[in-house]
């Protein structure tokens, strides 16, 4: 399963959220840090129009923001 986390690095509680419950659910993803990278940023805006963070993407599927109950839907946990 192909799962990427885009993600910002300062004072993004929902952000560490979403990377703790990959982490505690054994998911492997690649995340892709939009505050470092302007390529990660114009990427989530190009391919999802979606300029806020979190955003899981579940086998190209976005899911924006973080709620465990969409994560665990979208990742089949659920």
């Amino acid at each position: 399963m192909d799962v990427v986390l885009y993600t910002k690095q300062h004072n993004c509680a929902p952000c560490e959220e979403a990377k703790r419950f990959l982490k505690e659910h054994r998911i492997v993803y690649t995340e892709k840090d939009v505050e470092d990278s302007r390529e990660n940023l114009m990427e989530l805006v190009k391919q999802y129009r979606i300029m806020t963070v979190p955003v899981m993407v579940v086998e190209g599927k976005p899911v924006k923001g973080f709620d465990k109950d969409e994560y665990a839907r979208a990742l089949g946990l659920a």
